[in-house]
């Protein structure tokens, strides 16, 4: 459970026609992937973010994801930026249908990323985000599979969409202004923040999503 990024590989065994592809994947296997996204709304303060991606650079709107249930066809929606919120019922984890893509094998991959959520304000307390990563604490001694230790967290990892500049100013009777990478990555440790008095987060755009940064990152 490496920096509460879970994932699958999608498209495992392949059934394709001469002229589409068309791959199959247990449904079973995709569930098991999907428990933080299923147990998720027993903390207050985190979010699951879903995404599916192609490994090979093929665009979200045009990968297509269906669950060949017994009861008919469900299609699983994609976002422009490859964030679903993928069916996880107890009838078709029973059931485990193949579920079906339209991409070469082994070729996507399903990813479920723990995210704190409330927090993706133009100015935020750091007294929010502890909040949020305490919760994040509890869901990995929850959650962490037997016999692995949990990463200890040392802050947040925020992502901001590529593309344009993005900072984070750190307040608190002096400032810190932290520029995003090429990625439209930010990282913020517990160290930076706790050098100021009552620090606060004032973010240039708004972030993508916010995730806990953790030992398991550097």
């Amino acid at each position: 459970m490496k920096a509460l990024v879970l994932l699958a590989l999608i498209a495992l065994p392949s059934a394709a026609a001469a002229d589409e592809v068309v791959s199959t994947t247990p449904y079973a296997a995709l569930y098991q992937v999907l428990t933080p996204a299923r147990v998720i709304g027993a903390y207050d303060r985190l979010v699951a973010i879903e995404r599916i991606e192609s490994k090979s650079g093929v665009r979200p709107a045009d990968i297509r994801v269906v669950i060949r249930a017994k009861s008919g066809a469900i299609p699983v929606p994609i976002a422009a930026d490859g964030r679903v919120n993928f069916p996880t019922t107890d009838a078709l984890r029973d059931e485990n249908p193949p579920v079906e893509t339209n991409q070469p094998k082994g070729s996507l991959a399903l990813t479920v990323v723990v995210a704190l959520g409330g927090v993706n304000r133009p100015s935020v307390p750091w007294s929010d985000i502890e909040a949020g990563l305490a919760q994040v604490k509890r869901f990995y001694a929850d959650n962490v599979p037997k016999g692995a230790a949990a990463p200890s967290v040392r802050g947040i990892e925020v992502h901001f969409m590529p593309g344009g500049a993005a900072t984070i100013t750190i307040e608190g009777r002096s400032e810190r202004l932290l520029m995003a990478d090429a990625a439209g990555r930010i990282i913020v440790t517990s160290e930076m923040v706790h050098e100021k008095e009552n620090p606060m987060l004032a973010f240039s755009r708004a972030a993508e999503f916010i995730m806990p940064y953790t030992d398991d990152m550097k």
